[in-house]
């Protein structure tokens, strides 16, 4: 009955206070994760900001850490973040660009087959003469 007296507070501490905290944490970092290159974000610290481009592990061209995002504040300014600074997703970019275009349309180029021709058969064609040499 001593054992009750400390273990039931322990569980009400528990599911009252830690188990929906852990929730919160575990919620927030799904939405990091979750946000991606295109996504209107808002910041921890209030800035409405757009995700320009994140870390991408096989190409370390844009020189940003694994958990950094570049974001454009406005027109003309980016500037790293870090990618816990996340508070919200505002607006979620579906892929379309202003031109109607959408990021993963293959644009198809045209296929141009040329037929081979083996060096050795080709002779020059020398029975007529250019036109522009007859002339003169």
């Amino acid at each position: 009955m001593e054992l009750l007296i400390f273990v039931v507070p322990m569980v009400l501490v528990w599911m009252l206070f830690i188990r929906p905290q852990q929730r919160k944490m575990r919620d927030q970092q799904d939405l990091v994760h979750r946000a991606g290159v295109g996504d209107i974000v808002v910041t921890a610290g209030g800035f409405v900001v757009t995700i320009m481009d994140d870390h991408d592990p096989d190409d370390d061209s844009n020189d940003l850490a694994a958990d950094e995002v570049l974001v454009a504040l406005s027109e003309g300014v980016e500037v790293v973040m870090m990618r816990r600074s996340i508070a919200q997703i505002r607006e979620r970019w579906d892929g379309q660009y202003a031109d109607g275009t959408y990021a993963d349309d293959v644009i198809a180029d045209e296929v141009i087959i040329v037929d081979e021709v083996d060096a050795s058969d080709e002779t020059p064609d020398t029975a007529d003469p250019p036109a522009d040499a007859a002339d003169e």
